[in-house]
């Protein structure tokens, strides 16, 4: 036989469980990028990040990550450091009274330009 205080604790649980909402995560866009340059040249490097995100319609627990790294150290030239980089994401069919919303983006983008003199005394 079952004790009434575990028979109310299911009681419980089960109509806890009827009115809490369906959990569902949204589209979520993760794109790091560090750009790292250490060098004696006479210009600043020139560091370019192109991030693009598609993201149409509502989504529901589509992800997309990129993380990406460019080091450049010593040197006295021209220092130049590219990316592109494209994300696309679509929605997805969903029962009715499902939960989505818009795509989460979180961009990192770390530049770091070092201009270092020492660099002039290498030969």
């Amino acid at each position: 036989m079952i004790k009434p205080q575990y028979l109310l604790g299911l009681l419980c649980a089960g109509a806890l469980g009827s009115f809490a909402p369906e959990a569902l995560a949204q589209c979520v866009v993760a794109d790091v990028s560090i750009q790292a340059a250490i060098h004696g040249g006479n210009r600043p490097a020139e560091q370019v990040n192109d991030v693009a995100i598609d993201a149409e319609g509502r989504c529901v627990g589509n992800t997309s990550v990129s993380t990406n790294r460019q080091i450049q150290v010593g040197g006295t030239g021209e220092v130049r450091q590219t990316r592109q980089s494209r994300h696309q994401l679509r929605g997805s069919e969903q029962s009715a009274g499902s939960a989505s919303g818009p795509t989460v983006a979180v961009p990192v983008n770390v530049q770091v330009d070092v201009y270092n003199p020492a660099e002039r005394l290498r030969r």
